[in-house]
């Protein structure tokens, strides 16, 4: 059944290594990624309002010593960007043709000139097309039933808490999402495609419009969502893509003005340069919320497994049954599969993936800080497990109103 404009179209993003320009696979094998102690840089650009587009300069050593190392270990330049946040500038390299990245890296990381040095990082996100359709709406719900949103929303609606989403880009057009995207930041290459599918369904889970008649419902409806994109769309291939150099300048934009929330709705396997990033971000009091691989790939459970990171999978792919530690400290659940979200141009889909996932729970911590705002990641991941119902055999879940009543026992969730 067709619901509005309901189309039924494939939404998977591949988050993947390719710099400023599309590359084959093999190509895109001989990606590395160097950084240069970069301590005498300056800052250059404008200043207020617009302090957040302001660039830092390469120091003179730094460039000295990406020269010197181009030159002597046969490297192509293929892009740069300045890490502020971590005093860094970070070269992306092509290796010549017949030569061993491992060994290459491996040699890299003994030059006293080079701060760091790691091969692109390969990322997925874990939403696909749903492979039941219902025709009623009340199915169409059952993520906001499962998380008892509409108890939560008597007492938290994220009211001006910030949750920032890096991702592919988002219809701001949308009729659910109008007016609810209070800053873009861009960062894919200009010759890219922008994807707006996988942005716009996660940005619709955390931030849709509440009690406009249309659509449906952000789990913080009145919460400031902040999109930093850093995805685009493949050539000839449904997926999008994105790799770990415009993850760091996203992450590393994102630190001027650190955010309440991060969703990271991508995984992958271990990043140095993000993984460093994102320590960062936890340091300046940011909750941070990844999804976990969908196929429970430990190897490509990145950023979910680091332990500043709230990992989030998907209620449905662990059931009491399955899973007797399921309360162990660590495990968050949040409703995925047949979610309702916003497509671009008007619509709506079902869509399935530990993306929705994650952004489930980012809008419950958004519910949350609303109402403690000096609540840390301890303390809410405490909650958020602790919130967790299930039964024998049925799925388990975060709960929006038991973690709010959790966190001020004075608010109920009686009806």
């Amino acid at each position: 059944m067709v619901i509005g404009r309901l189309l039924f179209v494939s939404l998977v993003i591949a988050v993947g290594c390719t710099p400023a320009v599309l590359a084959s696979d093999s190509e895109n094998e001989r990606k590395i990624l160097v950084t240069y102690v970069n301590d005498g840089a300056r800052a250059t650009g404008p200043g207020a309002p617009y302090r957040h587009r302001k660039r830092y300069a390469i120091s003179a050593e730094a460039r000295r010593h990406s020269s010197q190392i181009a030159d002597e270990y046969d490297l192509t330049q293929v892009d740069h960007w300045p890490i502020k946040h971590l005093s860094v500038y970070c070269f992306v390299y092509q290796i010549a043709d017949g030569d061993s990245r491992h060994d290459v890296l491996e040699k890299l990381r003994g030059d006293a000139r080079v701060e760091s040095a790691q091969a692109m990082q390969e990322f997925q996100t874990g939403t696909a097309e749903s492979t039941l359709y219902d025709d009623t709406y009340a199915p169409l719900q059952h993520g906001l039933a499962t998380l008892d949103v509409s108890l939560a929303h008597k007492h938290s609606r994220g009211r001006g808490v910030r949750v920032a989403v890096i991702d592919s880009n988002v219809d701001i057009d949308h009729e659910d999402l109008q007016g609810r995207i209070d800053r873009i930041e861009h960062f894919p290459a200009q010759d890219t495609t922008p994807d707006h599918k996988h942005g716009t369904a996660v940005a619709s889970v955390i931030g849709a419009v509440a009690n406009n008649a249309k659509g449906i419902v952000g789990v913080a409806p009145e919460s400031s969502v902040e999109l930093y994109v850093a995805c685009w769309s493949q050539v000839n291939a449904e997926a999008a893509i994105c790799n770990s150099f415009v993850l760091a300048k996203a992450l590393d934009t994102m630190l001027d003005d650190p955010p309440d929330v991060l969703n990271l709705s991508l995984t992958g396997p271990h990043d140095q340069l993000v993984g460093r990033l994102l320590e960062k971000a936890h340091h300046q009091g940011v909750i941070i919320v990844a999804a976990k691989s969908r196929a429970n790939d430990e190897s490509h459970d990145f950023p979910a497994n680091m332990k500043q990171v709230i990992g989030v999978g998907s209620s449905e792919s662990w059931t009491q049954s399955r899973s007797s530690d399921s309360h162990a400290p660590g495990r968050v659940f949040a409703p995925g599969e047949k979610i309702l979200v916003a497509i671009p141009d008007n619509a709506y889909d079902f869509r399935s993936g530990s993306s929705l996932a994650a952004a489930h729970v980012s809008g419950v911590v958004a519910l949350l800080i609303d109402i403690k705002p000096d609540a840390d990641l301890s303390e809410i991941q405490t909650i958020l497990e602790r919130s967790q119902q299930a039964s024998a055999g049925s799925a388990i879940s975060v709960n929006a109103c038991d973690a709010l009543h959790l966190a001020d026992n004075t608010l109920r969730c009686g009806g």
